[in-house]
């Protein structure tokens, strides 16, 4: 299916807008929880991967804003990943997953890393398992979480044996 390039958008807003209009739906804000809504209680977060770049590891999504709107809110967060190319008349999708609950979405194929409070990556393909719930989910989550935080503590312990122990000799 090739999609026209708009002049004024990117080509993953030219994606986001095509998948939430199939759900009969409107693109949110940069700032929101998700590209679209299916509800006010379930956000919609479009993954597009240009096949033809290497995009190693792509941002998720914030792990504060992931906590805050699943965990906290107690609302809904699905993902739609996305392969496309670029071709003469637009842009050719490849891959469309359906839609994936969060929760369904195995910490084997995801990282936490440095970014603000943590934001959540995918750096392996893919892994979907069905049987995961929220709560499976979030204890996987925590696992990463205290992994991330001593790789954070060791990084922040280096950097800090550079520090100048005598004040007095800088000038």
């Amino acid at each position: 299916m090739a999609l026209p390039i708009a002049v004024t958008m990117d080509k993953y807003e030219e994606i986001e807008e095509a998948i939430a209009a199939e759900f009969g739906k409107s693109t949110t804000t940069r700032k929101a929880i998700g590209d679209f809504m299916l509800d006010e209680d379930h956000a919609v977060n479009i993954k597009s991967n240009n096949v033809a770049k290497q995009n190693y590891s792509p941002n998720m999504i914030s792990i504060k804003k992931m906590h805050q709107w699943v965990f906290e809110e107690k609302k809904d967060l699905s993902f739609i990943f996305v392969d496309y190319k670029e071709a003469d008349d637009g842009i050719d999708i490849l891959k469309k997953s359906e839609l994936i609950p969060i929760q369904n979405i195995s910490w084997d194929c995801l990282t936490i890393e440095a970014q603000g409070y943590g934001v959540i990556q995918m750096p392996k393909p893919l892994k979907v398992d069905k049987a995961q719930t929220k709560k499976d989910f979030y204890a996987g989550f925590q696992k990463e979480y205290d992994r991330f935080i001593e790789k954070e503590r060791k990084k922040h312990e280096g950097f800090k044996k550079k520090f100048i122990k005598d004040i007095d000799s800088i000038k």
